[in-house]
């Protein structure tokens, strides 16, 4: 059983003063009455990539299978060119691979 303190019973007792977590924090104004700045965020528009002279109609979502390894790299690869300013496509890279690989087959 806990022990009371006397102090809490006693009328002519001093007031203790109770601690908050919350002390340290700012006290809250009211807002100042001036005009409201809007922030202005400049972001970076990554360059238009040149459109081939042929039109190629892109077949949406033909599922293929692909190792792990591979889509975890195609990701870092992604990361990478969008780091350096890049698009980061991996549609575009996995096409231009096709491509090549196409090309590469058919000995052009």
């Amino acid at each position: 059983m806990k022990k009371p303190r006397i102090d809490d019973f006693d009328p002519n007792a001093k007031e203790r003063k109770l601690n908050s977590s919350m002390d340290n924090f700012p006290t809250i104004q009211k807002p100042s009455e001036g005009p409201i700045q809007p922030q202005i965020t400049r972001t970076v528009v990554p360059p238009v990539l040149p459109v081939p002279l042929t039109r190629r109609k892109i077949k949406q979502r033909h599922p293929f299978d692909i190792y792990e390894d591979q889509l975890e790299e195609l990701r870092k690869l992604s990361v990478e060119d969008r780091m350096a300013g890049g698009v980061g496509s991996m549609s575009a890279m996995v096409r231009a691979a096709l491509d090549a690989f196409i090309a590469k087959k058919r000995g052009r």
